[in-house]
């Protein structure tokens, strides 16, 4: 009973088709199989007890069917092998089961009734009417398989057709996302490439103000002897103010300088050119005979038209100069901002 659960809880054994099989099966047995026309021998007693035992006996001879077609359909090998399926179930099922069913109805019938059917030539029309009611049950079974199983791929088709449009919104959904993701990093990638071309142009602006720096400090730190008088003094080139030619200075090679503290002196060089390739950085040529020092100069203005350089110390010596040397040395300032801006607080 337990192997059979299974069966009973399928479409295969539902107790109520079963029962309409066996009855209408039952029905061509006892009414298609005598002579008297179907409304007179329906009520007769005589047929209605038999149509009642042919109904148990095909009741008990459709739940095999049922059962067989049901162990058929979930067995692999004759799931793939319909010929060799069919072949079985028409021998087992209809030649094989039909005659034992109509014999066990011939001696049913010979021991109630004392009736030899087989005397009656009933046994051939018999035969063939029970042949036919098994085979109509074994075609509901294929029928209504064949339609559960249409039905299932409806079903499947229609599942899976609704899971091809969600997949393909997703995917779109995927893609629009990837697109988007794509141009954002692709901005993302241009403000890099732009922001490193920015960064590498200020490192290579801070490595030459860092390199020009590094040679203002060099030339700020450097020392040269100056003849003051009879005597010779060392001086750093933050005590100059500016070099300088008098007039018949160029004969005698010497170079006139002044110091931020007003003391004058004469050094031992060629001319300006000289000077000026040696310390370029720090000197500002304000014409043929002038080189000023940047860290002297403390305010340049215009004053009556006229062009004004102040430097710092005691004296607050004002010198005048050229507009264009004017110009250039506010070109040289706004460099040196950008090198040293001021601070903020």
């Amino acid at each position: 009973m337990i192997a059979l659960k299974p069966f009973f809880r399928s479409w295969y054994g539902n107790m109520w088709i079963i029962v309409l099989l066996a009855g209408i099966s039952s029905c061509f047995i006892t009414f298609y199989t005598t002579y008297e026309s179907f409304f007179s021998s329906i009520t007769r007693e005589r047929h209605i007890v038999m149509f009642l035992f042919s109904w148990v006996l095909m009741l008990l001879a459709i739940t095999p069917v049922a059962y067989v077609v049901y162990k058929l359909d979930a067995n692999t090998y004759f799931g793939q092998n319909d010929r060799l399926r069919y072949s079985l179930q028409f021998v087992v099922l209809v030649l094989l089961l039909g005659a034992i069913a109509l014999r066990v109805v011939y001696k049913i019938y010979l021991a109630l009734f004392a009736v030899d059917l087989q005397k009656r030539d009933y046994f051939e029309r018999d035969f063939v009417v029970v042949m036919f009611c098994l085979i109509m049950v074994q075609y509901y079974y294929a029928f209504r398989r064949e339609r559960i199983r249409n039905n299932y791929r409806k079903k499947r088709a229609l599942v899976m057709e609704k899971w091809l449009l969600q997949k393909d919104e997703y995917i779109k959904t995927q893609e629009r996302e990837h697109t988007e993701l794509l141009s954002h990093y692709e901005n993302e990638l241009c403000e890099l490439k732009s922001r490193k071309k920015r960064l590498r142009a200020n490192h290579d602006r801070l490595s030459s103000h860092d390199i020009r720096l590094q040679a203002c400090l060099k030339e700020a730190t450097q020392q040269f002897d100056l003849m003051i008088g009879a005597s010779t003094e060392t001086v750093r080139i933050p005590q100059v103010a500016y070099f300088y030619l008098k007039e018949g200075s160029a004969k005698s090679k010497l170079v006139d300088v002044r110091l931020l503290d007003g003391r004058e002196g004469t050094v031992d060089m060629d001319s300006l050119a000289k000077i000026e390739k040696l310390w370029p950085n720090l000197f500002f040529r304000a014409g043929r005979g002038m080189l000023i020092q940047h860290m002297a100069i403390k305010d340049q203005y215009k004053d009556e038209g006229e062009y004004i350089v102040e430097l710092f110390g005691e004296s607050n010596e004002r010198l005048k100069i050229s507009s264009e040397a004017y110009d250039r040395l506010l070109e040289i300032k706004r460099e040196w901002m950008l090198i040293l801006p001021e601070d903020q607080d």
